[in-house]
């Protein structure tokens, strides 16, 4: 964005942000704010007088962030949102790299599996109650990406019906 362009709402939104971590600077590890110029327009913008406060909120923020995506996709999944929803949600976008969006998402989110750890999300499934472990959208068959539904809960039947018409397979 120039100088002379009407900012995006998403950049409104980016601009209060930045604003709210110069306040936590302030507020919570002892920064002043002051002004430096911009060129020699004559016009100034905020900064901290101590660039480790900043720093130090903006680590905060970053983390508090991560812990909320982490939240906002358990809490996506439990209300039966796929993780190709939440890969849109997030920013991660289809183009043909490596891998699927939803499986990216699910990496970035819960972090990538290995012979030796299975990374899982747990929530608990809205439709029947019960604590499901979600080991990401890897295989083709429900049934290997969720436990612990119970046998009974419609949801799972659905995505167990959707996976039939999608193969043309019968369990």
């Amino acid at each position: 964005m120039s100088v002379f362009e009407e900012a995006t709402p998403r950049e409104r939104l980016a601009y209060r942000v930045r604003g709210q971590i110069r306040r936590l600077a302030i507020d919570g590890f002892g920064a002043r704010e002051t002004t430096a110029p911009i060129g020699d327009s004559g016009l100034t913008h905020p900064i901290l007088d101590d660039p480790m406060a900043g720093l130090q909120a903006a680590v905060l923020t970053r983390n508090v962030a991560a812990a909320t995506i982490h939240d906002g996709a358990v809490d996506a999944r439990a209300a039966g949102r796929t993780w190709g929803e939440i890969a849109e949600a997030v920013g991660i976008e289809d183009d043909d790299r490596f891998a699927p969006p939803g499986e990216r998402a699910f990496e970035e989110i819960v972090g990538r599996p290995d012979l030796f750890a299975l990374a899982s999300l747990r929530w608990t499934c809205t439709t029947c109650g019960r604590r499901v472990s979600d080991s990401g959208p890897y295989e083709s068959h429900p049934d290997d990406n969720e436990h612990g539904h119970a046998e009974t809960c419609d949801r799972h039947e659905r995505a167990v019906s959707a996976w039939r018409v999608r193969t043309g397979e019968e369990t």
